[in-house]
C-alpha cells in the first residue's frame, strides 16, 4: 500500500513538474507585452526567468507543464519550446 501512495505521489509530481521555455514573441514587442507576459505567467503559478531584448523579443518562462498549450496559443506567441542546454563539442 505505501509503495502505490509513492508511486502516486510522483506521478502528481511529475504531471505537476514545472518546464522551461522559450518565449518567442511576435512583433512588435513593446514593454506592455513584455509586462502582459509577465502578468499572464504570473496568474498560472509561473515565473519569467529572463527577458530577451537585443537579439530578438521572447523570454524564459517556467510554466506548469499543463499551461504549455494554452501559453502557445496566446496572441503575442510567435513560438514556442522548451529550454534544452546545447554543447559544443
Amino acid at each position: 500500500m505505501l509503495r502505490i501512495a509513492i508511486v502516486l505521489l510522483l506521478l502528481v509530481t511529475l504531471i505537476q513538474a514545472e518546464i522551461n521555455y522559450i518565449m518567442a514573441l511576435k512583433s512588435p514587442a513593446t514593454d506592455e507585452t513584455f509586462k502582459q507576459v509577465k502578468k499572464d505567467v504570473e496568474a498560472v503559478g509561473g515565473k519569467v526567468n529572463y527577458e530577451f531584448k537585443t537579439a530578438f523579443k521572447g523570454v524564459l518562462v517556467q510554466l506548469p507543464n499543463q499551461e504549455f498549450t494554452a501559453f502557445s496559443s496566446k496572441s503575442y506567441v510567435d513560438f514556442m519550446e522548451p529550454d534544452k542546454s546545447i554543447h559544443i563539442a
